[in-house]
């Protein structure tokens, strides 16, 4: 019988740290819903413990979105398991995910403590997440970097404390696939073969380009839950890519005995919906999803020397790929906007700088402002700063035309930075110009929305890298 790999979503929570990419609530809530309709098993759904906005974003996606576990993430400390089982309570099937880094210099430098103590801390956090009915996972970050008696014994302790899955992390992407294969060995070690034992997992790091082949090296070895985003997007050179361990699965699945609950022909519109979120484009290149990866090279040789099933794989219906005018993103449900673009005109020439000019609505009154800028959306974007009485930090300008032809759509997203915070905003227009001051009123409209120009400044970080 084949083994049944879980696939473990984490788009929302590694996927985000893109550097120039912002999923909003609603974006992560339009995702996530899309990805049940993928058919992944767990999505990974935030960090409660880093900001007040993760946690909303976890308690919100995992109330509603039906089918695939709620995932949130939280290090191996009391406060950050008691945030993280706040924001599941509404989860149909909630899922903790405990971290700790063991290596011997997170250990001595960062935790201050000593390995006894930090397996005592592990063993609790676990103990009191499992006391309270949600399946627990533990994951070793940094896992190629412990002694391994030192590994060994977190996993026992994760194992003895209730843990149903136990994960590898190569955090800083250093293995290889023989590497992984000798790691999730050790683990196999610990929480033995049948029924009720703990799954072995893998999360790997894209870093040597080889995230794709040390995961399926690991599903070879034994492991049964893999860790993966859409498009291996994801901070430094990404995560393992979930297609491509679909594919890979779909593949080679009766040669290994793996299968997957994976709904190829969703993987298309998912990748598409992620590129028009973020505004991070895919790489024609990409396999599985790049605009090049089914087209079959001119004047090659006659006939395809893979067997039938592989050749029916590699099919652009197999993934069901969709254009951006057949995708359709509601907009986002935040009441009435707060700045109301009257009109605008720019200056541009060949001679002299570029001048915009906009008129803004805002409470009943008329906002009147010009301003240089090096073009005429730079001209235009900093009218608007100047109209609005605040200046953003521009993250991401991203323009793709979404037809050939002079008069195609062209689809313009932005993420704007404020006070550490980043607002997100899309248009789609014939007039790129139109499209970009549009989408850039959008942004400016959900920074208004936050509320954030009321209340106090807060620093947003990644906060998986805080410890107490």
């Amino acid at each position: 019988m084949a083994r049944r790999i879980e696939i473990f979503d984490t788009t929302l929570r590694d996927g985000n740290k893109l550097p120039f990419a912002v999923l909003s609530l609603a974006d992560r809530l339009l995702l996530a819903h899309q990805l049940a309709r993928l058919g992944v098993d767990v999505i990974e759904m935030g960090f409660p413990a880093a900001s007040r906005e993760e946690a909303e974003c976890v308690s919100r996606v995992s109330s509603e979105v039906e089918g695939p576990r709620a995932a949130a993430l939280a290090r191996a400390l009391d406060a950050d398991v008691d945030k993280a089982l706040e924001c599941l309570k509404n989860a149909r099937r909630p899922h903790l995910h405990v971290f700790m880094s063991v290596s011997p210099q997170f250990i001595r430098h960062v935790l201050k403590t000593t390995e006894s103590e930090a397996l005592k801390t592990l063993a609790r956090c676990i103990a009191t997440a499992r006391s309270s009915g949600v399946r627990v996972q533990f994951s070793l970050s940094e896992a190629p970097h412990a002694r391994p008696e030192f590994r060994h014994d977190a996993c026992v302790v994760a194992r003895d404390a209730g843990a149903e899955v136990i994960s590898l992390a190569d955090t800083n992407g250093v293995l290889v696939p023989q590497d992984i294969v000798a790691l999730v060995g050790e683990v196999a070690v610990v929480t033995g073969p049948g029924p009720g034992a703990a799954l072995i997992g893998v999360h790997c790091h894209n870093d040597l380009g080889l995230a794709t082949a040390n995961t399926f090296a690991a599903l070879q070895a034994g492991a049964t839950h893999v860790e993966v985003t859409i498009g291996g997007f994801g901070e430094r050179a990404g995560n393992a890519a979930l297609e491509e361990i679909a594919f890979l699965i779909s593949a080679y699945g009766e040669r290994f005995g793996l299968a997957h609950g994976i709904h190829l022909e969703e993987i298309g519109r998912t990748a598409r919906l992620f590129d028009s979120l973020t505004g991070v484009h895919t790489h024609p290149n990409k396999p599985v999803i790049g605009q090049c990866a089914f087209v079959p090279v001119a004047g090659g040789f006659p006939g395809d020397p893979r067997d039938a099933k592989l050749h029916e794989l590699f099919q652009e219906k197999t993934i069901g790929r969709v254009t951006g005018e057949e995708l359709k993103i509601p907009e986002t449900a935040r009441g009435e906007d707060l700045y109301t673009l009257v009109g605008y005109n720019v200056l541009s020439s060949s001679h002299s700088h570029c001048v915009g000019l906009v008129e803004i609505r805002r409470a009943g009154k008329t906002l009147t402002q010009t301003s240089h800028g090096n073009g005429p959306i730079d001209a235009l974007f900093h009218a608007v700063d100047k109209a609005l009485g605040f200046s953003t930090r521009m993250v991401l300008y991203s323009v793709s035309t979404l037809a050939a032809g002079t008069e195609a759509l062209t689809e313009v997203i932005v993420t704007a930075e404020l006070r550490g915070q980043r607002f997100h905003g899309r248009h789609t227009s014939t007039d790129v110009i139109a499209a970009s001051l549009h989408a850039y009123m959008s942004a400016c409209n959900e920074i208004g929305a936050s509320g954030i120009l009321e209340r106090p400044s807060e620093f947003h970080v990644a906060g998986e890298y805080l410890w107490e």
